[in-house]
């Protein structure tokens, strides 16, 4: 089980904290051990240096000034001439030293000693004291110095829990908001009063709900059109499959017959683009690749080219080389969605152009017709989904330009609506819809 950011946080300052102590405590007693061993050493030197100077064996009881017996001192001298050994004390027989000065012997009882050694005249005088001693000394004025670090150690623990404690309320407050929340509530988590860290988590995790909230709601409109859409088509089949069934005659069969196809190929091409809408609506990444629009263009025209034909409609491409990174399908089905547009509006007879060019650093697509045209107050709102323009008696699902919108959106890209082709009759001009794509992906691509 993982643990928690309080844990962790203190833990590893608690951690931190005892490695320091550990550290400090070594460095003082080793600080402490070698101060002791400057200063014995200058006593024993002093203490050894006093004897010579008193010119005297005598030295059984000899109380030396600055001395306790803590400190456990221990003077030695060896006269060669009597080969005599006198000690301040009972104890083992110091070795004798191989020079004068400083050196550390062992005796005959395993005990090591610090001694300072010094040569006068047939006597040689010893100062020393035990190696074990000084090491205690030094280890009992450690702890002295470590207590309140010890003591102070456990306090700042202590802090430091309460510390991060209160620290960490505000993301312990916004994780119950959080936990609280039902699948409907996407409101923004109040993020006044917190610290700046946790409030910029906040603000994204605010940022998500919103886009949440935008997505959802796009889903509940389009899941809400889709159904008020359905219905009359639906409607409308089922009463010709009726008709069908009570038809009497060959002829009203066959009438029935083709209004119910009719019926179903219209409710089959509705279905069809709402599927195509409904999968160019999630925010996803989206597979890019080198797209040729001229070639796409062509392609398009030489599908439609057909069913201008048979409306005696003038279907023309115009194209010069553009290539640009984007989806090839989605941007397929723009320059499809926008020609068949132009082709069920534009009368018999009429024009429409298909044109593809390169305008500094976008690629520009436009459809241009001669047919009725769009009236600027309209203009905005014919990207809406399932919108129709008034009066319009051409049949059709009101999601064919909502698809183009989405498509120039997802690639960057816009899409603006303008005086298209005279009309023949010279009563005025069409619809042109010009759309411009970076040739370079966009951040909606990324």
């Amino acid at each position: 089980m993982a643990l928690s950011i309080r844990a962790r946080i203190v833990f590893s300052l608690v951690t931190a904290l005892a490695v320091t102590g550990v550290v400090a405590a070594v460095a003082t007693y080793f600080s402490a051990k070698a101060a002791f061993s400057e200063l014995f050493d200058s006593e024993l030197r002093s203490t050894a240096l006093q004897i010579v100077a008193r010119h005297s064996t005598d030295i059984s009881n000899i109380t030396l000034v600055g001395q306790s017996p803590q400190q456990e001192f221990l003077i030695q001298i060896y006269d060669a001439r009597e080969d005599q050994l006198y000690q301040s004390r009972d104890a083992s027989p110091i070795p004798l030293p191989d020079s004068e000065g400083f050196s550390e012997v062992t005796d005959e009882q395993g005990k090591t000693w610090r001694v300072f050694a010094v040569a006068s005249g047939a006597r040689v005088v010893q100062a020393a004291q035990p190696v074990q001693v000084r090491k205690a000394l030094a280890t009992k004025a450690s702890l002295h110095l470590l207590q309140p670090l010890v003591i102070a150690f456990f306090f700042l623990a202590i802090a430091i829990w309460f510390v991060i404690v209160h620290a960490l309320s505000s993301l312990n407050h916004a994780a119950k908001e959080v936990e609280s929340r039902t699948p409907s509530s996407l409101d923004p988590i109040p993020s006044e009063g917190m610290p700046r860290e946790v409030r910029s988590l906040v603000l994204a995790i605010n940022a998500l709900l919103e886009r949440l909230s935008a997505s959802l709601t796009a889903q509940q409109r389009f899941a809400s059109d889709a159904a008020h859409e359905l219905r009359t088509p639906l409607a409308a089949i089922k009463l010709q499959g009726q008709l069908l069934a009570r038809a009497k005659t060959d002829e009203d069969r066959a009438k029935y017959s083709e209004r119910l196809q009719q019926g179903i190929a219209r409710a089959t091409r509705l279905v069809q683009q709402l599927l195509t809408i409904a999968r160019l609506d999630p925010e996803a990444k989206k597979p890019l690749s080198e797209v040729d629009l001229a070639e796409l263009a062509l392609s398009v025209h030489m599908d439609l080219e057909p069913l201008a034909e048979g409306k005696n409609i003038t279907l023309t491409a115009k194209t010069s080389p553009v290539s640009l990174m984007g989806m090839p399908d989605a941007l397929r089905l723009l320059i499809t969605n926008l020609s068949d547009n132009a082709l069920r509006y534009t009368p018999e007879g009429g024009r429409i152009e298909i044109s593809v060019a390169s305008v500094g650093t976008s690629a520009r697509i436009e459809v241009a017709d001669s047919g009725p045209g769009i009236p600027p107050e309209e203009r905005a709102r014919v990207f809406e989904r399932f919108y129709r323009a008034l009066g319009t008696k051409v049949s059709g699902t009101g999601l064919g330009l909502a698809i183009v919108h989405r498509i120039v959106e997802l690639h960057g890209g816009k899409i603006q609506i303008e005086d298209g082709l005279e009309r023949a009759d010279g009563s005025g001009f069409g619809a042109r819809f010009v759309v411009e794509i970076p040739l370079e992906p966009s951040v909606a691509l990324d």
